[in-house]
């Protein structure tokens, strides 16, 4: 897990300072290292209901969060996730909230593909809004379970993605999803 809070980390730094200030990020890097780069996937809002409080546990307050729906768009991908997912969601006792999230997409072409998205996000300050009408943000890793065929790239990949919860619209997030190349 700290590994990839370590990396999810770094990665934040390389998004938000850009192509040249990423390489600084980079210095110490040894001669002929591959350095991943991201593929944009897709851009997904899903809708929510209100959350249903679970309690207080060892770990914090746990919520679970049902995803009633919501709309997928890439440039490979389209589709809508379907109702029956949820975040089970916690504050935990160390101040950061994670989100653990199961649910499903169906292509516009009728390919159910499983998606499992997790993510932590707190400590340091969320990035400022940056006029993306978010609300808070977390990174997130992503992965997918979808038949062989013509989503079949997506069970061999490693994603990072975004969360963040919107201004504009009660009880639905934003997600964008990119792919490790």
């Amino acid at each position: 897990m700290t590994a990839r809070r370590r990396f999810l980390s770094g990665l934040s730094l390389a998004l938000a300072a850009g192509a040249g200030s990423a390489q600084d990020t980079l210095a110490g890097l040894p001669a002929g290292a591959r350095v991943p780069k991201l593929e944009f996937v897709y851009e997904c809002d899903a809708t929510l209901e209100p959350a249903l409080d679970f309690g207080k546990t060892f770990e914090g307050q746990r919520r679970i969060i049902p995803i009633t729906g919501g709309t997928v768009r890439g440039p490979r991908i389209r589709g809508v996730l379907l109702s029956g997912g949820a975040d089970w969601n916690l504050s935990r006792s160390d101040g950061a909230g994670s989100v653990e999230a199961e649910y499903y997409l169906k292509t516009d072409d009728g390919v159910l593909i499983r998606i499992v998205n997790m993510g932590v996000g707190g400590g340091p300050p969320s990035p400022p809004d940056a006029g993306t009408g978010e609300r808070f943000f977390m990174f997130t890793h992503p992965s997918f379970e979808a038949p062989i065929g013509k989503y079949d790239w997506m069970n061999h990949s490693m994603f990072v993605g975004t969360l963040g919860a919107r201004k504009d619209a009660h009880n639905a997030v934003l997600i964008r999803v990119f792919r490790v190349v």
